[in-house]
């Protein structure tokens, strides 16, 4: 390790070990990875439907999507620390709110609006600001180990909260989250703040605002962006509800509880394969095949899904998170490469919240194709060919530049070959 990220290792670990351990409880995580273990008891003891348990997740994701960008502006204004502290304690509250309320829908759906807005300063953004605002030289690197934190959880959520449940209740595992919330929350954001005042992150300068305010949102303009996003909306509308189903899938199926959160269990340790795997791959392949290929890996997943053998519901398992893990990343990279780094940010919020209310459309399509197809089966076989159509789409993008910064020079130079912006003869030619 060169001397330079060392010393950012050396100076600001308390930094990174906060956010990485208060990132761990982060409101969109930590509820996607343990609401599966509720489904069956909400079903049985609060007689909600899965239809009705898809929604709120639909519900959860939809409000995180809204108030992300309002939440960042606050960051810019107040400082992400601080919002991030008052959010760990209103996520607390929220869940703890959770296992008060009435046993109807309706107070249960308004509690889980209200878990999404006082928590949605814990989702990765913030704590990424942090770190990006400590670190320097080995910036990568410590991101990659901040989103480590979320993948403890989300290999050892399920099986802890089934567990959990099973002794306590549902109401007593929402009581057992708020209690989690505060000790890792609290912890990561005292831990952080005694590494000192938070310096403000690099890249906002006013030569840097001035160029982000040039750029817009030009690139909405170019259909190579729209069919990236397209891409990469396909696996997390059709395969990514399978989180919340993927419990009661495997209840039908004849396994126990326990068995069924050991196998879901497997995709938070994909999620953390797929963080660290899309790196390399990325540095190794063409970004586009890349993506394509996390794409189709879901697909083959959802096809497993239709099996009853244990060791195959295992691979779609770790297939299902290895998508999840690498496909935040992977459209970072793309983005960059295709578009610059001026407009950045706002595309990649933009994309973010597009990803996020597909992944809580996803349950609710997966529930209704269900119904009306008589089973999972149905759901599964459109997910197969949803996903894989996807793959397909990604497969189609051009070759990413070499070049992060050849992406503003395209969108000056290219106006004319919208369809096909990014050509290896025309970047010779540049």
């Amino acid at each position: 390790m060169p001397m330079e990220m060392a010393s950012d290792f050396r100076q600001h670990w308390r930094t990174l070990a906060g956010c990485t351990i208060a990132a761990s409880i982060g409101t969109f995580g930590l509820h996607s990875y343990t609401s599966g273990a509720f489904v069956p008891e909400l079903a049985k003891h609060a007689g909600f439907t899965r239809g009705e348990m898809s929604l709120a997740t639909l519900i959860l994701c939809a409000t995180i999507a809204v108030s992300a960008p309002f939440v960042g502006a606050l960051m810019d204004r107040y400082g992400a620390l601080r919002i991030v502290s008052v959010a760990v304690v209103g996520e607390a509250a929220a869940f703890a709110l959770l296992g008060l309320i009435r046993a109807n829908f309706p107070s249960y759906a308004s509690g889980i609006f209200i878990l999404a807005v006082l928590g949605v300063g814990t989702t990765p953004p913030g704590f990424a600001r942090m770190v990006t605002a400590r670190f320097d030289r080995s910036r990568v690197l410590a991101l990659g180990v901040l989103i480590s934190g979320l993948c403890v959880v989300a290999i050892a959520g399920p099986v802890w909260m089934t567990a959990v449940i099973q002794h306590l209740g549902w109401r007593g595992g929402y009581f057992a989250l708020a209690g989690l919330v505060l000790l890792l929350g609290g912890g990561g954001v005292l831990l952080t703040r005694s590494d000192g005042t938070m310096p403000e992150a690099q890249g906002n300068t006013d030569e840097s605002q001035s160029r982000a305010r040039a750029g817009g949102y030009a690139p909405l303009r170019r259909p190579l962006f729209w069919m990236m996003l397209l891409g990469f909306a396909a696996p997390a509308v059709f395969c990514g509800g399978y989180i919340l189903h993927l419990i009661t899938l495997l209840r039908e199926r004849g396994f126990s509880r326990g068995e069924a959160a050991q196998i879901q269990a497997l995709i938070g340790v994909a999620v953390l394969a797929g963080r660290l795997g899309s790196g390399w791959a990325l540095d190794h392949f063409p970004a586009q095949r890349v993506a394509a290929c996390t794409a189709f890996v879901s697909g083959l997943a959802c096809a497993l899904l239709l099996q009853s053998d244990p060791v195959l519901l295992c691979i779609a398992a770790l297939g299902i998170g290895l998508t999840i893990g690498a496909e935040l990343d992977v459209m970072a990279y793309l983005l960059s490469r295709y578009f610059g780094l001026d407009s950045f940010g706002r595309l990649y919020a933009l994309a973010y919240a597009c990803l996020i209310t597909s992944a809580g459309v996803s349950p609710v399509l997966i529930n209704w194709i269900a119904d009306f197809g008589g089973g999972y089966g149905a759901a599964l076989i459109t997910s197969t060919i949803g996903t894989i159509s996807g793959a397909a789409v990604l497969m189609l993008l051009p070759n990413p530049p070499v070049s992060a910064a050849w992406g503003t020079i395209a969108e000056t130079s290219s106006r004319h070959r919208l369809a096909d912006p990014v050509d290896p003869a025309t970047v010779a030619e540049t």
